[in-house]
């Protein structure tokens, strides 16, 4: 993937990605990109103020414009919604109905994608329904929802919001296109994106960028062909490979779309993931299915379920055959910039360090 040759064709014109987070500063980087937004907690009621800065690099990975020595993003050109949901990267520890609000606000704006990089292992019957509710409000509105798999470094089934039926869980990968040793996996897991370092908040990030640049150039396709593209142009998917529990349906490569031409967006009104799930919901004209229901989030994939270890490294060596070689070269714009941004460096290992208790 050229990043040069990528930025030819789409940076994301157009497109409005909300970040649900910490808030985004207005550094110069973001100057012209940065929407008005909204805050939903009373610690911080600025959603231009970022005590953090996990929210503001979130942000700049994927609509940073590289000025004043900054991070430039994957999608330079895409528009950012600032949604502060806490004042650190911390603060999900317990949950009210912040998420859910910020969710609801999210699908109502102009935003086509909405960015999660937060995430906590368990949640009450009552939240766990709204949150649900205010997930499948926003798929009915049109929008991509991603959001990152965790960084616990296991196996799971139930990590909020992420293992959701509705909500594209990235996980992370490395330079190489080897799984991050702690990343989250399991069977809800979608996509992966490079975030290491950084953590699956980085993957996301990375994965909303680049339906930012697949959406500006393909303005016409819904969200289900967006993801549809998406996952079809994965090594994974292009060799005929079955989803894993450990990558999803394979590393997002947008260039694939852009500059090869691949990808069939397909029907405009069917999920490629959860197809399932919202039928089921429209027969029984439930607006929200019950506790545990999003268990199974990438409903239409074969996990594996025995082996793992040995699976895992088999997985890992298949990414690292694939003839394309890891998505890596499009971090140019995002995760490759950590590096060259001697700041965004700094943050982004610090917050790895930082993140070994793991949310």
């Amino acid at each position: 993937m050229n990043t040069p040759e990528l930025w030819k064709v789409s940076k994301g014109r157009g497109v409005t990605v909300a970040v649900l987070d910490t808030g985004v500063k207005p550094l110069p980087g973001l100057d012209g990109r940065l929407l008005p937004g909204k805050s939903f907690t009373s610690d911080g009621p600025d959603p231009h103020e970022d005590t953090d800065g996990h929210g503001t690099e979130m942000a700049a990975l994927i609509a940073g414009t590289g000025a004043a020595n900054g991070l430039r993003g994957l999608a330079p050109e895409a528009k950012i919604l600032p949604v502060r949901t806490g004042v650190k990267d911390e603060f999900v520890t317990s949950w009210d109905k912040t998420l859910v609000n910020a969710i609801r606000y999210a699908a109502r704006s102009d935003a086509k994608i909405i960015n999660i990089s937060q995430s906590v292992g368990s949640l009450d019957d009552e939240t766990h329904a709204e949150l649900q509710a205010a997930i499948d409000e926003a798929n009915e509105r049109g929008k991509l929802v991603f959001a990152s798999a965790g960084n616990d470094g296991r196996r799971t089934e139930r990590h909020y919001p992420a293992s959701l039926p509705g909500v594209v869980a990235v996980g992370a990968v490395d330079r190489t296109g080897t799984v991050a040793d702690f990343s989250n996996y399991g069977p809800y897991l979608v996509l992966s994106a490079p975030g290491d370092p950084g953590g699956t908040s980085v993957a996301s990030a990375v994965a909303s960028a680049s339906a930012a640049l697949i959406w500006a150039e393909h303005p016409d396709w819904t969200n289900h062909q967006v993801l549809r593209v998406m996952i079809e142009t994965t090594g994974m998917s292009q060799r005929g490979e079955e989803p894993s529990m450990y990558l999803g349906h394979g590393i997002v490569r947008p260039a694939q779309v852009l500059v090869d031409g691949d990808g069939d967006p397909g029907p405009a009104d069917v999920s490629p993931i959860f197809s399932k799930y919202y039928a089921s919901l429209e027969a029984s004209k439930t607006p929200s299915p019950g506790p545990g229901a999003g268990e199974r989030k990438n409903e239409d994939a074969s996990p594996a379920g025995s082996g793992e270890e040995g699976e895992k490294r088999g997985e890992q060596a298949a990414a690292r055959e694939d003839g394309d070689g890891p998505p890596w070269a499009a971090i140019g714009a995002g995760a490759a910039a950590l590096a060259a941004a001697a700041t965004v460096a700094v943050i982004a290992v610090r917050r790895r360090a930082r993140a070994q208790p793991r949310f």
